[in-house]
């Protein structure tokens, strides 16, 4: 059985992380965290690469680490988190707590052997539309490589128990949904209804005090703009099986996109369980 995270491992990752990371406004803060994460990635064991992503004459790179399967013909699952920010934000919720939790999965499932192929992907330029996701998914597709599924961690570290703290984009009825922003939410859309309830169900399983919520949309969700905006985006668009899980972003945090997106604004335990749950349903899923 893989190790458990641990809040003081996720705690380290975000002190190296926190700040802004932007190509344009702070490419030096970027590139630190580029290469953070690749040195964290090789301390692992993983294969690393870099993949250039460019943007109006500028490139950054998206970090991949690949854990082999066993299988003589594995196929692949990824695990992914964009490290940039937008201009001006310190980006602690988003996206370094998801990093910090990508990082800790990689180190829980180091020792674990798996039949399938897991790569753990610090995506590029989220921000400015996905590019380093929707360059990797589209040569996925161009060359048939087998995607098994696809996790977009977005967002992992803001909670709230306050009355009325959770808000809902305006397609959902807020009155079936919790008004206390203190859940995990699992996004699938119609391809991947498998994977968003199995990984909700790891999640709940294995960490019964974190609520998690699942939703699966119609399509490519193409008619739900705000559940869009991240890196599973492109692969559901591309027809994988992908899904996003977070804290919901905007529709909880209010330092989302903000100078206080800091560290003290977020909460560790949080993050924990919810690399925890995740950790547990890809040691099951894909061993």
């Amino acid at each position: 059985m893989a190790p458990v995270p641990e809040k003081s491992r996720i705690e380290k990752h975000l002190r190296a992380l926190v700040g802004e990371r932007n190509l344009f406004t702070a490419p030096q803060q970027l590139k630190r965290a580029e290469d953070y994460i690749a040195r964290q990635f090789s301390a692992l064991g993983l294969r690393v690469e870099r993949e250039p992503v460019a943007l109006d004459g500028q490139i950054s790179n998206s970090v991949l680490g690949l854990q082999p399967g066993t299988a003589p013909a594995p196929d692949l699952f990824i695990l992914a988190a964009h490290y940039d920010t937008v201009a001006g934000s310190p980006g602690a919720d988003d996206n370094a707590s998801a990093v910090a939790a990508l990082l800790e999965i990689a180190r829980c499932l180091e020792t674990v052997s798996l039949s399938h192929s897991l790569l753990f992907a610090g995506f590029a330029l989220e921000e400015y539309g996905m590019l380093g996701s929707a360059q990797y998914a589209l040569a996925a597709k161009k060359n048939s490589r087998p995607v098994r599924g696809m996790i977009s961690l977005e967002m992992l570290g803001f909670r709230s128990h306050e009355p009325g703290s959770q808000s809902y984009p305006a397609f959902i009825d807020p009155a079936q949904y919790p008004d206390r922003g203190d859940f995990i939410a699992v996004v699938g859309n119609e391809v991947s209804r498998h994977l968003t309830s199995g990984l909700s169900a790891a999640m709940r399983g294995s960490v019964p005090t974190l609520p998690v919520i699942d939703l699966v949309l119609p399509g490519r969700a193409e008619q739900f703009p705000d559940v869009r905006r991240s890196d599973h985006a492109p692969f559901w668009d591309l027809g994988f099986s992908a899904v996003m899980v977070t804290d919901t972003a905007n529709f909880r945090n209010p330092n989302y996109h903000q100078p206080t997106d800091v560290l003290e604004t977020l909460d560790l335990d949080f993050i924990r369980d919810a690399a925890q749950g995740i950790a547990s349903y890809l040691e099951h899923e894909l061993c």
